[in-house]
């Protein structure tokens, strides 16, 4: 069993692979995008992840905001309440998104229509637990930024008619090690 700095047992997380970049034995490590074409935005990108992204960093650094989706402007505003009010929790842009138990992360799974998803063991060290329901921006300005809060403090959030269940996802950083599919 993979230990730690304490020689503690690591412990271990499941992650649903929804864009098949994983394999047995890998090392997840930060990246950064190429952006050669783009030095103003490399130089920027630099200032806000000096280590670089993780893939989830990647696909929402260059999704288009104004795609009529809501989720790379929920990502931004969740990691500048993130800045300014919980600097001690880790960056979404810099985790890696992972299950606590495997029946989670096969619920995910569901949950997204990604039915052929691998689902990898992952060994890390301990993550930042946090209600995934939260990141929503499908509200009010202040109702968002209440949820932001709320995620960040790893709270459960308000109880509101239409509010998804709670969804307990953890950010994992550092060193993350693939284990095997399972």
């Amino acid at each position: 069993m993979p230990r730690n700095k304490e020689n503690k047992p690591m412990p271990t997380y499941f992650h649903v692979d929804r864009r098949g970049r994983f394999v047995a034995g890998q090392a997840v490590a930060l990246s950064k995008v190429d952006l050669a074409a783009a030095p103003d935005l490399a130089q920027h990108r630099n200032l806000l992840f000096p280590d670089g992204v993780s893939a989830h960093g990647t696909q929402y650094l260059n999704l288009d905001v104004k795609a009529g989706n809501g989720e790379p402007a929920a990502e931004l505003i969740w990691e500048y309440v993130r800045r300014a009010h919980f600097p001690d929790r880790p960056s979404r842009f810099t985790a890696t998104c992972a299950w606590r138990e495997l029946e989670e992360a096969r619920a995910w799974r569901a949950r997204t229509g990604a039915t052929n998803a691998k689902i990898w063991r992952l060994d890390a060290a301990e993550g930042f637990v946090a209600n995934m329901s939260l990141l929503n921006v499908s509200t009010s300005t202040l109702r968002a930024s209440q949820f932001a809060h709320a995620y960040w403090a790893g709270e459960q959030g308000p109880a509101l008619n239409g509010m998804l269940p709670p969804c307990w996802e953890v950010l994992l950083c550092g060193a993350i090690t693939v284990r095997q599919e399972v």
